[in-house]
């Protein structure tokens, strides 16, 4: 039974009539299946055991159709919708919903992480029911946000989008338009279930199983040079201990007790942000900067922090 109170769920919201279940099922299947959740009726919760090389995580998808908007607040996202920085620096609770919308959004935020809006570009109206969740998502920050653009009724669409991808961009929503014919498109349903692996979610646990070479990047100097401070111990074993214990025993050992967070530091700080674009040499470098900081740690420290440097690598390369 899913856990009610960690915040692990996923709103799929938009109008009856687009079929939101279809996008679930693409997400949580590998290959495409046919519809197979009831999304005629409001509340359908389906689990998801996430699970990916490293981590793994019991989420829910909440499915729910949007309610019709007041005019005004229709008149409001239209207007927002044509200036996209209109709330860039005001307070979210500018943004007009009901009081009881905004009451429910704060129970909302205690276990919801990802949002997913999907609408028909054909009806540009539908569009208008974001208004509501755009302000959980300025209040709230989710860490996962996306506004999904899909044919109701399959058929090419030949729209306009613009304006919802500047909308979009402008407020910290990723835009997909999974109407996009063309082959070569990076729109598909694939970026949602990556964006969804990718987040950090609350109840997330760290895979246990062993280290070998298959999935150990060793065949980086500097991460195998750390790592041997972890293993180091082997080498004065006793001969009979040396018979029954590999060498990734140690390590194996360290890595159970790793904080995934801290591993996910580690990465962001050799992978992401100001470095996103480096080439393999900046990589390198500060691969060698911690190896440095490393090899000056008593031995325990030392071990911990090889480790979580081996684990950083180790996801950027799967």
């Amino acid at each position: 039974m899913a856990d009610m109170t960690a915040k692990n769920k996923i709103l799929v919201l938009g109008r009856p009539k687009v079929n939101k279940a279809q996008i679930v099922n693409s997400i949580v299947s590998q290959t495409p299946i046919d519809y197979a959740i009831d999304d005629s009726e409001d509340g359908a919760k389906i689990a998801w055991s996430l699970r990916t090389r490293y981590y793994q995580a019991q989420l829910e998808f909440w499915v729910d159709n949007t309610e019709p908007l007041p005019s005004s607040q229709i008149e409001h996202m239209k207007e927002w919708l044509a200036n996209p920085d209109l709330h860039s620096e005001e307070e979210s609770s500018e943004i007009p919903v009901d009081p009881s919308i905004a009451q429910l959004q704060e129970h909302l935020s205690e276990v919801v992480d990802a949002v997913i809006f999907v609408f028909d570009p054909e009806d540009p109206s539908s569009f208008t029911d974001i208004l509501p969740w755009a302000r959980f998502a300025k209040f709230h920050i989710p860490g996962v946000l996306f506004c999904v653009a899909v044919s109701a009724d399959g058929k090419p669409v030949e729209v306009n989008k613009d304006e919802w991808f500047e909308w979009c961009v402008a407020n910290g929503w990723e835009w997909l338009d999974l109407t996009d014919t063309d082959p070569d498109t990076e729109y598909t349903v694939e970026r949602l279930r990556e964006a969804l692996e990718s987040n950090e979610w609350a109840n997330m646990e760290q895979i246990k199983k062993p280290l070998n070479h298959d999935n150990m990047p060793a065949a980086i100097p500097e991460v195998a040079e750390a790592s041997s401070i972890m293993t180091q111990d082997t080498a004065t074993a006793e001969p009979q201990e040396q018979e029954t214990k590999s060498e990734w025993d140690g390590f194996d050992d360290v890595a159970r007790t790793l904080d995934p967070a801290r591993v996910e530091a580690m990465h962001q700080a050799l992978y992401s942000g100001e470095h996103e674009n480096d080439d393999m040499t900046g990589v390198l470098a500060r691969i060698r900067s911690v190896r440095d900081e490393i090899s000056q740690m008593d031995q325990d420290k030392a071990r911990t922090r090889a480790a979580e440097l081996a684990m950083a690598v180790a996801k950027m390369l799967t």
